[in-house]
C-alpha cells in the first residue's frame, strides 16, 4: 500500500467485529504519515466532515455517493423524512438541491450535531431541518397514527442481517419500517429505501417491500434501482459482495 500510495497518509479501520469470525484480530490506526481526524471531502458538491478515527467503519458510508443525488433529484419543494440519518448527508443534498424541508431522525445525538453542522458549512439554512433524536421504529409508529404525512421518505438502516439465522427477524424489521413510511408519505410522494445487508437479496428486499405496500393499502410503483457506487464493484467470485441495494419507490 505504502508503494501505490508514497504521498498518501494512511488510516487503516479493519476494526468490525466480522474480522473475530475469520479468526482476525481487529486492526485500528495509522500506516502512513499522520491523519488528522476529523477531515473535510467534497462528494459530487457537498462538503462532508468525516471522523476517519471514531465515526461508523471508515468514518462515511461512500457507497450511497450515487444514491444521495439520485435522490434528491426528487425532493424540490418536498418536506423529508430522513430516517437513520447518521451525520445527515442526505439532508445536505436534499436542501441544496430544493427541498423545502428535512426532518433527521437518528438515536445519536452526536450524529444529529455533526448533521446540523453540514448544513452550515455547505451555506444551507439550518432553519429548514429538524433533528430528532429517537428510536425509528417507533417515529415511525408515532407518525403514521397522528397522520403525519411526507413527500419523501429516506430509510437507510443500519445493517439488519448479521448471519443466516437472523434473517427472518431482519426481514420483520424491514418490512415495519417499510409498512409504516408508506402510510405517511402523500399520495404521489416518494420513497426510498435501502439495504445494506449482504446476506439480503434484491429479490428477497423487493418482495418484502412488496408485502409491505399491500398490507399498507397503497399502490406503490418502482421507478428505479438503486445500488452501490461504481467504485465498489462485485466480484465474479464474490457475490456477495453486492451487499446494497435500494429501490426509488413512488406512493400513491
Amino acid at each position: 500500500m505504502n508503494k501505490c500510495f508514497p504521498e498518501h497518509r494512511i488510516y487503516d479501520r479493519s476494526d468490525v467485529e466480522v474480522r473475530k469470525k475469520e479468526g482476525l484480530e481487529p486492526i485500528k490506526g495509522p500506516v502512513q504519515g499522520v491523519v488528522d481526524a476529523p477531515i473535510e471531502i467534497h462528494e459530487n458538491d457537498v462538503k462532508i466532515i468525516v471522523d476517519i478515527e471514531n465515526g461508523h467503519k471508515t468514518g462515511f458510508y461512500l457507497d450511497q455517493r450515487d444514491n444521495r443525488y439520485i435522490s434528491a433529484q426528487y425532493m424540490q419543494d418536498a418536506q423529508v423524512l430522513n430516517c437513520f440519518c447518521y451525520t445527515g448527508t442526505f439532508a445536505s443534498y436534499a436542501l441544496k438541491y430544493g427541498a423545502a424541508h428535512v426532518t433527521n431522525v437518528d438515536v445519536s445525538q452526536p450524529a444529529l450535531d455533526m448533521a446540523k453542522q453540514h448544513l452550515i458549512i455547505n451555506g444551507l439554512d439550518v432553519e429548514q431541518a429538524s433533528f430528532v433524536k429517537k428510536d425509528v421504529f417507533e417515529l415511525l409508529r408515532d407518525y403514521a397514527n397522528s397522520e403525519s404525512m411526507f413527500d419523501h421518505i429516506v430509510l437507510d438502516p443500519p445493517k439488519f442481517v448479521d448471519s443466516k439465522s437472523t434473517l427472518n427477524r431482519a426481514a420483520r424489521g424491514y418490512k415495519d419500517i417499510n409498512l409504516y413510511a408508506m402510510k405517511s408519505i402523500k399520495s404521489g410522494g416518494y420513497l426510498s429505501t435501502f439495504s445494506c445487508s449482504g446476506l439480503m437479496s434484491a429479490e428477497l428486499f423487493q418482495k418484502i417491500v412488496a408485502d409491505a405496500a399491500l398490507d399498507s393499502g397503497r399502490e406503490v410503483r418502482i421507478i428505479k434501482r438503486y445500488s452501490q457506487a461504481s467504485d465498489h464493484p462485485v466480484a465474479t467470485n464474490f457475490p456477495e459482495g453486492y451487499y446494497l441495494k435500494g429501490l426509488l419507490c413512488q406512493v400513491f
